[in-house]
C-alpha cells in the first residue's frame, strides 16, 4: 500500500488553498508506526471527503464541532469515532507548528462514545441462527459475509481484528486451523483464535471465490466497484454487517456488529466457562470488563421485582384460601355452602 499516493489522490477542489498537498505533506512528516501511518490516511481520506461533499474550501473551528458531530452520530464503533477525530487533531496541531494553517481544533473534546456494554444487546441462538440463514451464499458476497459471521460470534472478534487479517494468519497448531490476530493496541499478530470445522469450511468457501489471493492479502476484502479487491474498512465491516441484521429483521440500535462479540462472550459464560476463560477468550486486559458480561447473565436470572410484587400482593389472598381450607373440615352442609361463597368472591378478587 502506497499511503502518501492513497492520501494525495484525494481532492478536496481544484482550487482550494486548503488541499490535499497537507496532507500529503503531514503522513511524510509523521514519525509513527506504519500501521498508525495507514489509519491516519484512512481517517484523513474520509476528512478530506467530508469537507468536498460539504463544500468546504477553507474549514473553520465551527467545522471541526460539525465533523464531530457527524461520527457521534454514526454508526462507527467508539474506537473508530475517536481514531478519526484523533487524526483529524494530530494533523491541525502539525500545520499549526509548521505555520501552514491554524490549529482550529485545538481543544476540541473528543467525540461521546458509549462504552457502556449493556446499552448493546447479545443476541439468542436462534437469533444467528436465523441471520445466518439470511446469507445468500451463493454469491461472493454472501460466502464472504456468512463467513465473517461466523467468524465473528463463535472467535468473539473485534471489528478492528476482521479488519487487520490476511489470509496467511491462519495457520495449523497441534492439528488444529488457528486465525492468529492482532488485537486492539497489539502491534503483533501474537494471540489466535480456533477455528472449529465449519468456520474453517465457510472461510474455504469464501476464499475459492478468489483463487488468485496471494497468502498476504486481507482476509475479508470489498466487494464494490469502487473498491473491488481492498481490504475492506472498519466503517464497512460495521456497515455490511448492521445491514445483513437488518435483512435479516433485527433492526434495533442497541444490535450493531459489536453486538456478535457480546453474544460470544455472554454465551461462553452461559454455557459453564468461568470468568477467567472468558477474560482469556475475549482478550479482555481487565477482568472487570469480563464481569460486566457475567453480571448482565445474573440479572436475567434474577426475578426479584416479581418475588416482591407476589410478597405484597399475593400472600394475602393465599393465606385466605389457606383459612377457608382449613375451616372446611369443621363445617356442616350450610357452613360449607357459606365456606363456598366465601372461595368463589376470594377467587374473583384474585381474577380481577
Amino acid at each position: 500500500m502506497n499511503t502518501k499516493l492513497q492520501v494525495q489522490e484525494v481532492q478536496i477542489t481544484q482550487n482550494v488553498q486548503f488541499n490535499a498537498s497537507l496532507f500529503t505533506r503531514f503522513i511524510e512528516y509523521t514519525d509513527v508506526k506504519e500501521t498508525t501511518l495507514k489509519g491516519y490516511a484512512v481517517c484523513l481520506r474520509a476528512f478530506a471527503r467530508w469537507l468536498q461533499r460539504n463544500n468546504i474550501i477553507r474549514p473553520t473551528r465551527e467545522d471541526i464541532k460539525a465533523y464531530k458531530e457527524e461520527l457521534e452520530r454514526s454508526d462507527f464503533t467508539a474506537g473508530t469515532k475517536q481514531q478519526y477525530l484523533r487524526a483529524v487533531k494530530h494533523f491541525f496541531k502539525w500545520t499549526s507548528s509548521e505555520g501552514l494553517y491554524p490549529n482550529i481544533a485545538d481543544n476540541i473534546k473528543g467525540a461521546k462514545v458509549k462504552h457502556d456494554n449493556t446499552k448493546k444487546d447479545a443476541l439468542k441462538e436462534s437469533d444467528i441462527i436465523n441471520i445466518c440463514n439470511s446469507i445468500d451464499r451463493n454469491t461472493t458476497t454472501g460466502k464472504r459475509d456468512y463467513a465473517m459471521i461466523l467468524l465473528s460470534v463463535t472467535g468473539g472478534l473485534r471489528i478492528i481484528e476482521l479488519h487487520r487479517a490476511n489470509i496467511e494468519d491462519i495457520k495449523t497448531i497441534a492439528g488444529e486451523k488457528v486465525l492468529f490476530i492482532q488485537g486492539k493496541g497489539r502491534d503483533e499478530k501474537d494471540e489466535y483464535i480456533k477455528l472449529v470445522p465449519e468456520v474453517q469450511e465457510a472461510l474455504e468457501a469464501y476464499l475459492n471465490t478468489r483463487p488468485g489471493a496471494k497468502k498476504k492479502e486481507a482476509l475479508f476484502v470489498s466487494t464494490s466497484n469502487n473498491s473491488k479487491g481492498q481490504r475492506i474498512t472498519e466503517p464497512s465491516i460495521s456497515r455490511l454487517i448492521k445491514n445483513i441484521f437488518r435483512a435479516a429483521g433485527y433492526d434495533s440500535d442497541r444490535i450493531t456488529a459489536h453486538s456478535l462479540r457480546h453474544t460470544a462472550v455472554t454465551m461462553l459464560l452461559k454455557s459453564g466457562s468461568s470468568i477467567q476463560q472468558a477474560q482469556h477468550f475475549a482478550r479482555h486486559a481487565d477482568p472487570a470488563t469480563t464481569g460486566i458480561y457475567a453480571h448482565n447473565i445474573e440479572r436475567e436470572k434474577d426475578h426479584s421485582e416479581q418475588a416482591i410484587f407476589n410478597y405484597i400482593f399475593k400472600k394475602d389472598d393465599e393465606s385466605k384460601l389457606q383459612e377457608a381450607q382449613e375451616l372446611l373440615e369443621e363445617l356442616d352442609q350450610d357452613e360449607l355452602n357459606k365456606a363456598l361463597q366465601y372461595l368463589r368472591s376470594i377467587r374473583k378478587e384474585m381474577i380481577a
